[in-house]
């Protein structure tokens, strides 16, 4: 579903939401165990974020979460390669990452 409800939001340009939809999928993927995609999803959001300017609370709340449980589970040489690998990955790279890291 929220595969679905990026693209829509996408073909609208919505990109505060495509923001908070990448911020929704990092914190699934956390939750799943993948902590390093999860890593360059939340740094690609934040990455859109900073580009956009502003930061819903909500969003900011979650992130903050998710950037918690990414970093007790990554080491520091990887969790820095997966934030800056994160910061160029544009969202639709993002969304393909994090679906193929769910097979």
């Amino acid at each position: 579903m929220l595969e679905e409800a990026y693209r829509i939001r996408r073909n609208f340009g919505e990109r505060l939401v495509i923001a908070d939809l990448l911020s929704c999928f990092a914190a699934t993927l956390a939750f799943a165990g993948r902590a390093e995609t999860a890593a360059r999803l939340l740094s690609s959001s934040e990455a859109l974020q900073d580009e956009l300017g502003t930061t819903p609370p909500w969003v900011a709340d979650r992130n903050k979460e998710t950037l918690t449980s990414v970093r007790t589970e990554l080491d520091e040489a990887i969790f820095a390669g997966a934030w800056e690998g994160g910061k160029t990955l544009a969202a639709d790279a993002a969304v393909a990452l994090a679906l193929a890291s769910l097979d």
